[in-house]
């Protein structure tokens, strides 16, 4: 299926204004501007945030509230990034451990028909479904026990499945979590997708990177973001987190605040994650030109660098060139998270280096699917 819009962005001068109405309306409180908080209505909003913060439990109104108004507009933006790298938009959607289903309206606004959100909080799910509805995005919700698949109330294939930020909290262990990733390949169409979201922090990061390594090792297709299929370099190095940076376009008044007031420093999104193929789909093999960027320029002993993990392995990447000719131009405007080819590159153990005869292209940007 075609999608409405490759360059789809938040709308929040939209959503902003259903979303604190909604959190007035949950925390009881009376009307009042549209567009932010009052003084003292931003007090509490902190005060819950940093309690939530802390304790990741959306049991009580008042974590529901924070969550609402900080972290559901976080995943929804990674949801508008992520799914932008499946190779076609997803007819059915399923998304587990939903919370307030930010995904799955992202997902909808892609152009999916369907989608089914399932969660054992019953409020987090209704004000979540509630929200997406008023925005012209209907939403199924069903309150269940994510962990036990065959008494979910579903039936059918899933063109894309979601775990956002759920699987660590189903299963502690790799095993678990790779035996459920199993079960749900299992109910996905014939070219589905799995989209498995979880934190960038250090230690989440690492017990990812191990997920990601049992499923290396195994048939199951990595669509992205990994082009090597060998165990994962930054598992090597204790310091060396593997994750994924994108930009939070038009960053909101309300975030802005709220990450003012909670002394909290993130200018973008990030977050590990992985897109896995359907069991019947096909992998062709990749060039073995071809690199991803794992990171923004960095400052080595050998100068500004960029670090690669491509089809061949890790790599850094740089160059002495003031001035690029035609076929390395694209050198002065590589992200992190884009995949380039480089070809002809001086080489000296794991370091490449761009000279005059180089051919370096960008091959897929970081928030579109592989050609």
């Amino acid at each position: 299926m075609k999608r409405k819009s490759a360059n789809l962005q938040p709308e929040w001068d939209i959503i902003f204004p259903h979303l604190i109405a909604r959190w007035r309306k949950l925390m009881r409180l009376p009307l009042g501007p549209e567009d932010r908080l009052q003084t003292r209505e931003f007090q509490t909003l902190i005060r819950d945030f940093l309690a939530y913060k802390d304790s990741q439990d959306l049991s009580s109104i008042e974590s529901l509230g924070a969550y609402l108004l900080y972290e559901w507009p976080l995943h929804y933006a990674e949801g508008l990034s992520l799914i932008k790298e499946l190779p076609k938009v997803p007819t059915r959607v399923l998304e587990l451990g939903a919370k307030g289903a930010a995904f799955s309206l992202a997902a909808l606004q892609h152009g999916a028909t369907e989608a089914f959100a399932i969660d054992t909080n019953e409020l987090a799910l209704a004000y979540g479904a509630d929200l997406s509805g008023h925005l012209g995005h209907p939403i199924s919700v069903r309150t269940a026990d994510c962990k036990q698949l065959k008494s979910l109330p579903i039936e059918g294939k899933w063109d894309l499945i979601i775990l956002p930020y759920s699987l660590f909290t189903f299963f502690d262990s790799t095993e678990a979590q790779f035996t459920y990733i199993q079960k749900l390949l299992r109910l996905l169409s014939f070219q589905g997708h799995l989209l498995i979201v979880e934190s960038s922090a250090t230690e989440v990061n690492r017990r990812f990177l191990a997920l990601r390594d049992a499923i290396a090792a195994s048939p199951i297709p990595i669509v992205a973001p990994c082009l090597w299929k060998g165990n994962c370099p930054a598992l090597k190095h204790g310091s060396s987190p593997c994750f994924a940076q994108r930009p939070l376009e038009n960053k909101p008044f309300m975030i802005k605040e709220i990450q003012r007031a909670a002394k909290i420093n993130l200018s973008s999104l990030k977050m590990s994650y992985l897109i896995l193929g359907s069991l019947h789909s096909h992998v062709k093999p990749l060039p073995e030109t071809l690199y991803r960027i794992i990171s923004p320029p960095v400052d080595t002993f050998k100068g500004e660098r960029f670090f690669l993990c491509g089809v061949k392995g890790k790599k850094t990447l740089g160059t002495t060139l003031k001035e690029h000719p035609k076929q390395s131009r694209a050198f002065e405007y590589l992200k992190r998270g884009d995949v380039i080819a480089v070809e002809n590159a001086v080489e000296l153990d794991n370091d490449l280096q761009v000279t005059a005869q180089t051919s370096l292209q960008l091959y897929a940007p970081c928030d579109k699917p592989l050609p």
